[in-house]
């Protein structure tokens, strides 16, 4: 299992914060990886939300279907998806912290039914490029807030 963590502070309240991170009909015009957004649910983000979302990543368009596993209002949320034989965790937490939020972003990457250690080889190879996307990600949305 590979886990890759990142976080970044942001000088707003953590509603407001919380609010912006799971609006996904304006991601695409604030988070620049992303390129398009297609709602696959309807109704507030919550359980069970799923989109298509199309990045680009390493110059190359890619498109996964994801799907709120976990949620917590203002405070917590989980998007899982799959990629191969993969399945990938991205955690969201938000906290007060100095009249702001600290957000902190936890991606984990599984092999479920995989042999142990064969993800290992590629771990390595793909955490610097995960940690660059998600600090840009964070990154972005921070300066639209």
């Amino acid at each position: 299992m590979a886990k890759i963590t990142v976080s970044n502070q942001i000088d707003a309240p953590v509603a407001e914060v919380f609010g912006r991170f799971t609006d996904l009909d304006g991601s695409a015009t604030r988070v620049s990886g992303i390129k398009a957004i297609e709602m696959l649910t309807t109704g507030p983000f919550g359980p069970g939300t799923r989109w298509r979302e199309t990045r680009e990543v390493l110059g190359q368009l890619d498109t996964a279907e994801m799907e709120v596993t976990a949620y917590e209002r203002n405070r917590t949320y989980t998007i899982t998806h799959h990629k191969l034989a993969a399945k990938i965790d991205t955690v969201f937490t938000f906290e007060a912290l100095n009249g702001g939020t600290r957000v902190n972003v936890e991606l984990c990457l599984t092999g479920p039914g995989l042999p142990p250690g064969l993800l290992a080889p590629i771990e390595w190879a793909i955490a610097s490029t995960v940690r660059d996307v998600l600090s840009q990600d964070l990154a972005d949305l921070k300066r639209t807030i």
